[in-house]
């Protein structure tokens, strides 16, 4: 079956010569309407009256390259042919398709599919009135019938065909730069092409200073997805690196940084590479290119390697030798050398700049999976075993780091190699959290790490995404010299026009086959372009497709409002609430049923299945929360096995995020820490309730700086009796080798109040699942009330382990 925009549908009257002829257009308006001229039965209507040859020559001027869509099309195929031979014109070649036989193919149940049987059956109207014999045979009203019909069946075909394939506006939301979306580039083209050029001014500047701008858009404005089309233009030329909002106020930096980091290990689209290898690459042929001969002698492998990079500087990864042999361990303990003199003759050898530039060369010189894993642990700062640093050639690091220092310092790193190669881009995205009032302190500190960025890492462009409303606020919060930097530009999306979102709607379903004025009728396609934001016009064209294609009725809030005179749309509707009400009264039986048997737990196993088979029974909200939950843990089991850098403060701050959450509906319900002197202990909260206590702490560290930790964690345990001690650790974490280490692991698995979590997949993916539900309300990303977040999510995941240690109070 055809579905297509491009069709008319016509009638003819008249046998075996036309005398009578209609044509409707694909939006069901009557275009062409004419009676033969001299024919006893034609009316006598002026303009309309014409003769036969007119008459043909005005119907094939419409239908050419039309779809013509008849009911008994073999009677109107025969009466034009008869036509066009007694008025000696060639019969033209055109397209047809029968209203009638596709009725016997969609709807065969039926007895019978005359146009009357039809128009009845389906309730269909013409002027408030149902089909009336009386008035048939008439071209104009069988036209006007038959378009109803084959609309109906072009709709219960799409339905049927589309039912099968995933919801096209399902998936509305830009979460990172690196995702794949629909781009529909006629929205915000000079916005993108503003960023481009900031670059380039960048890039020409000779003291290559770093800069600001501030993307202003209200939420589901396109912010993240603007950011989403400069990676997918710039990724192959420039860094871009994405930075989550902060959550711990001592370790800003630090979260800049290891964001920073999983951002430099992800793949470039379309390579093989990360944007960590290329940067190493560009930036190593330029140190390279200018070792000066006079001072540094160049050597046999320098020559090689300069040899090698004419044919594209990545060739270093492929062509110096085959992977893991000694030659190639050579290679890049030479490529290590140069960049570390280059280093220390241009900046300074003191602090912690080469460890971490020596930690990216030996990144980039290792295909080994295992290996770079062991680096890239290394390089967010985690101790690990010996054993394991021996592999790659890295020491330990001290146990007494300053992370936000060290952090700084890498940053510098990146900024400098980035000097030899192209400007980065720095994107600070769902910053909205920050003005919360219990946030004050992370904000005052977000603001001074930008401010350190500003200062000490060259060759960037910093953009802050932000609501206009925040920005009002962060201006006022931050002082004058962090403002007059971040905001040297600033760009405010404003909404597209409804030709530029229809276009994008379109794009979003362009592998479907259809547009959305074939999956929706004129009215439906207003009431979703009636909304502020791109996202809000996607999600209502995700529950419209939902209404047309699966049954599921609309949010009441979305209904398209319906005027008295619009009976027509009345009767759609009335036609939907009996089948509701059918649906209904079939699932009342049910329960019914259930309950005279008096089988609770057959009756709860059953309104599980029955809200899966009628999911209108379920609350819009608690529905809402389903759909969200489910397509988070998609994404979330997608993006598990992809390298990721875990470190104990951000959980810490995630931690504090849900508590927090969970403080709207638990009462009372406080936080607070643990101290022993001056001595460092796992990062951890204590969780107090009106009868009960516990502490949860995180430690996915190794070396000697777990052994420590620990111990001081075991005596704080024994100084604190009453309290349940819950240590979690990913079970991604390395083993814990040392003997001093397992015995002090020992010693706590072993003690009254003690329990080791180890975080497995599913459990770290529900905690990053809870975490991300509070950021997305926090960002508007999730139209839900915390309260009502909160309380879901105690409800559907009771059985877990953080809420079973709260369930004392709870129950």
């Amino acid at each position: 079956m055809k579905t297509t925009k491009n069709f008319i549908v016509i009638d003819t009257e008249g046998q075996p010569i036309l005398r009578e002829l209609a044509i409707v257009n694909y939006q069901g308006e009557l275009i062409y309407e004419a009676f033969a001229e001299n024919h006893p039965q034609s009316p006598k209507i002026p303009h309309r009256t014409k003769p036969l040859k007119q008459i043909l020559k005005e119907f094939v001027e419409i239908a050419q390259s039309q779809l013509i869509v008849c009911h008994y099309a073999q009677h109107d195929i025969e009466v034009l042919r008869n036509t066009f031979k007694a008025v000696g014109i060639a019969s033209p070649q055109l397209d047809f398709q029968c209203s009638f036989e596709l009725a016997q193919r969609y709807l065969p149940q039926l007895n019978s599919h005359s146009l009357e049987a039809l128009s009845k059956h389906l309730r269909l109207k013409l002027d408030g009135q149902f089909f009336i014999r009386d008035a048939a045979h008439r071209a104009k009203y069988d036209a006007l019938f038959t378009y109803q019909l084959y609309k109906h069946i072009v709709n219960e075909y799409l339905k049927k065909e589309l039912k099968a394939q995933p919801n096209p506006f399902g998936s509305s939301r830009v979460d990172t730069p690196f995702q794949e979306h629909p781009d529909f580039r006629g929205i915000f083209a000079e916005e993108c092409d503003r960023l481009k050029a900031i670059l380039a001014d960048i890039k020409l500047d000779p003291n290559h200073q770093t800069k600001g701008a501030v993307v202003i858009g209200e939420p589901g404005s396109g912010k993240t997805h603007l950011m989403m089309r400069l990676a997918k233009d710039l990724l192959t030329k420039n860094r871009l690196l994405f930075i989550r909002q902060p959550n711990n106020p001592d370790t800003v930096l630090f979260h800049t940084y290891s964001r920073i980091l999983e951002s430099l290990i992800q793949i470039v689209p379309n390579s093989i590479h990360t944007q960590l290898e290329y940067l190493l690459a560009n930036s190593f042929a330029e140190i390279i290119k200018s070792t000066d001969p006079y001072f540094t002698a160049r050597t046999q492998k320098d020559e090689k390697i300069l040899q090698l990079i004419q044919g594209g500087n990545l060739k270093l990864f492929s062509d110096l030798s085959q992977a893991e042999t000694k030659t190639k361990r050579e290679f890049w303990q030479h490529i290590e050398k140069r960049a570390l003199e280059w280093w220390n003759n241009n900046f300074s050898a003191a602090g912690y700049a080469p460890k971490f530039l020596q930690g990216i060369v030996k990144f980039c010189g290792y295909t080994d999976f295992n290996r770079r894993h062991i680096i890239t642990q290394w390089l967010a700062m985690n101790n690990l075993p010996q054993e394991e640093l021996d592999r790659v050639g890295l020491p330990s690091w001290e146990d007494e780091l300053s992370r936000e220092e060290a952090s700084l310092e890498a940053l510098k790193v990146l900024g400098c190699l980035s000097l030899l190669d192209e400007p980065l881009l720095i994107v600070f995205d769902q910053l909205e959290g920050l003005g919360l009032k219990q946030n004050e302190s992370l904000l005052h500190r977000f603001g001074a790490a930008i401010k350190e960025i500003f200062t000490h890492v060259p060759n960037s462009l910093i953009i802050l995404n932000l609501f206009p409303d925040r920005w009002q606020q962060f201006k006022a919060a931050f002082d004058g010299s962090i403002i007059d930097r971040v905001s040297q530009s600033q760009m405010f999306l404003n909404r597209p026009s409804n030709q530029e979102l229809k276009q994008l709607l379109n794009l979003k379903i362009k592998f479907l086959d259809v547009t959305i004025d074939d999956l929706f009728e004129p009215d439906e396609i207003t009431a979703i372009l009636n909304h502020l934001s791109i996202r809000t016009v996607l999600n209502v064209a995700a529950d419209y497709y939902r209404y047309k294609v699966d049954g599921i009725p609309l949010p009441k809030h979305q209904l398209i409002p319906i005027s008295t005179s619009d009976e027509t749309d009345v009767e759609r509707r009335l036609q939907q609430l009996e089948s509701e009400l059918e649906k209904i009264k079939q699932a009342m039986s049910q329960i019914g049923e259930f309950l005279s048997r008096n089988h609770q737990q057959e009756l709860q196993v059953f309104n599980s299945e029955l809200l899966g088979v009628f999911p209108w029974l379920d609350s819009p909200v608690k529905r809402q929360l389903k759909n969200y939950v489910k397509e988070q843990l998609i994404c979330l089991e997608a993006a598990f096995s992809k390298p990721k850098i875990i470190t104990d403060s951000d959980d810490l701050g995630k931690l504090m995020t849900i508590l927090e959450g969970l403080m709207l509906v638990i009462s009372p319900l406080s936080i607070d820490v643990l101290r022993l002197g001056k001595r460092v202990v796992p990062e951890h909260l204590v969780i107090q309730t009106k009868t009960h206590s516990f502490v949860v702490g995180f430690l996915h560290l190794g070396g000697s700086p777990f052994f420590h930790r620990l111990k001081n964690w075991n005596e704080l345990l024994g100084l604190k009796p009453n309290f349940k001690f819950i240590l979690c650790r990913d079970q991604a974490d390395y083993p814990i080798s040392g003997q001093k280490s397992q015995l002090e692991l020992e010693r706590f698995q072993q003690s009254r109040n003690g329990k080791l979590m180890l975080l497995n997949q599913d459990e770290r993916i529900l905690f990053e699942l809870f975490y991300q539900m509070i950021v997305d309300i926090q960002n508007y990303d999730l139209d839900i009330k915390l309260e009502d977040a909160m309380e879901f999510i105690l409800s559907e995941y009771k059985e877990y382990w953080l809420f079973q240690n709260l369930k004392q109070y709870l129950s």
